[in-house]
């Protein structure tokens, strides 16, 4: 039977984080239809017990295994490729998705109103067991503008289910990092994806301080921070801004990069949530709902490490 929708779950050395990863699918409840896994092992350690484990519970898993490692966003067109459902997600295999993810996205592309639908992404320090999880409350919502998207990426690559892009509309192979944010891009702007935003949370992202990330290591590594906002420059010139507004507002992401990198270089460590908080409060001056008076300010208090500070407009 043809599945509805596929899963991509790029995999590298972490069978025990892949096989809670894959318990958070086989969890998943209220879908309209079947569900495939299709795991990239992207040329890493032998993961076929973790995937017979998860057949033997039910779920549908096919297991590529790639000869060497291509990286995140070779190892997910992979998956893109050999994907049988009409709908695609996408779940690193360090994280979990919630119980309803797939059914509340699927659910909101039904309407035929949108091509993709994404939903509220939670930061844990600790890892949610998929089989037990606790409830979360959504904390900041990121309705969806096409140029603010031009600004920054508020769109984690697993909070997202859309239908199947075209073959034009694949994740670049050569970017390091931010291949998420460029995908988003393109297929707003060059195939005319129409996307939706549902503020509930339905996914999981683990920022474990004693496990190597990418992202994570911006948070104390000035290195690895001046790499993200030179990356961040090299989309800005991929796809350059269309408003006057949104070139004014990337001027707020250029105020959190400079305030970030001065904290790491006097040796002050930055919020685990620093980039979530910073785009949290653009977002709310963007759409509105609060003053432009006083970001620059909010945006220094999201970075700081004990950054919860509220501030009246």
């Amino acid at each position: 039977m043809k599945p509805l929708v596929t899963v991509v779950i790029p995999t590298y050395n972490r069978p025990s984080p892949l096989r809670h990863a894959l318990a958070s699918v086989a969890a998943q409840y209220a879908v309209p239809g079947s569900v495939e896994v299709v795991v990239v092992n992207d040329g890493g350690c032998d993961v076929s017990t973790v995937a017979n484990a998860a057949r033997e519970q039910g779920l549908v898993v096919r297991l590529i295994d790639l000869n060497q490692n291509g990286g995140l966003p070779s190892a997910r067109n992979v998956g893109i490729q050999v994907a049988r459902g009409d709908y695609l997600a996408f779940l690193d295999d360090d994280d979990i998705f919630l119980p309803s993810h797939l059914g509340t996205a699927l659910a909101a592309l039904s309407t035929g109103d949108a091509d993709l639908a994404y939903t509220v992404c939670v930061v844990q320090e600790a890892r949610v067991d998929p089989a037990n999880p606790p409830a979360f409350s959504t904390t900041a919502t990121f309705p969806f503008d096409p140029d603010l998207l031009s600004v920054a990426n508020f769109m984690p690559v697993h909070t997202a289910v859309l239908r199947r892009p075209p073959e034009a509309a694949r994740f670049d192979p050569y970017l390091p990092a931010l291949e998420d944010w460029d995908m988003w891009l393109r297929l707003a702007r060059d195939h005319r994806y129409r996307f939706v935003h549902i503020p509930e949370p339905t996914v999981v992202y683990h920022r474990i301080a004693s496990e190597a990330s990418m992202v994570g290591a911006t948070v104390g590594d000035g290195h690895a921070l001046a790499h993200f906002g030179t990356l961040t420059e090299q989309m800005w010139c991929r796809w350059p801004a269309r408003t006057p507004k949104t070139q004014h507002f990337r001027l707020y992401i250029a105020v959190m990069y400079w305030h970030s990198l001065a904290r790491l270089a006097g040796g002050h460590a930055l919020s685990d949530q620093y980039f979530q908080r910073c785009v949290a409060e653009i977002t709310a001056v963007w759409h509105g709902e609060r003053s432009e008076t006083g970001l620059r300010q909010r945006i220094i208090d999201s970075i700081k490490e004990t950054a919860d500070v509220a501030h009246a407009d």
